[in-house]
């Protein structure tokens, strides 16, 4: 009885997902653009994917810190120790998981914030110095009317043009 409801359940789930497929074509499909999406959006996935990848790691870490706590502050008795990666019954109560949980979550959330923040000083440094460098190649050179106007440039346009500038009269 129980196969032939797994059975039911799993053609039901499959033909009634397929029957509400849409015939998609790659023609369809718009291509990805880079400026369609904010840079906001772009560095909250980061972070995003930062906490959410970090969480296992920091729970581990967690969880054996405060096995090696308990073990310390019980004069290393062996009753005291908490094995992470036990799978009897003898592990932590349902108090020590919810503290061990939201600790590595605030921790994760941390490491995440963290990589938010020094990411947007890096990218802001990093226009600073780039404006500054734009600026400082910058050179205006004065025309007489009396001259014929004939710009000569003592080196190449990329000195003295940038962006999408591709010419211009001062």
């Amino acid at each position: 009885m129980k196969k032939f409801f797994a059975l039911f359940f799993i053609l039901l789930t499959t033909l009634s997902f397929s029957s509400f497929a849409d015939d998609l074509t790659i023609s369809d499909a718009e291509p990805y653009d880079q400026k369609s999406i904010p840079q906001w959006v772009k560095d909250m996935r980061r972070g995003e994917i930062i906490t959410l990848g970090s969480w296992p790691f920091t729970t581990l870490m967690v969880s054996f810190t405060y096995s090696m706590a308990m073990f310390a502050s019980h004069n290393w008795n062996g009753a005291y120790f908490r094995n992470p990666f036990t799978s009897s019954g003898e592990g932590y109560s349902l108090d020590e998981i919810k503290g061990i949980v939201i600790t590595s979550a605030a921790i994760s959330v941390g490491i995440g914030v963290t990589d938010l923040i020094v990411n947007i000083v890096k990218r802001e440094k990093a226009k600073k110095k780039r404006n500054a460098e734009q600026l400082k190649n910058i050179t205006v050179m004065p025309v007489d009317s009396t001259e014929d106007r004939m710009f000569i440039f003592e080196g190449s346009k990329k000195e003295y043009l940038f962006g999408n500038l591709e010419s211009a009269v001062f």
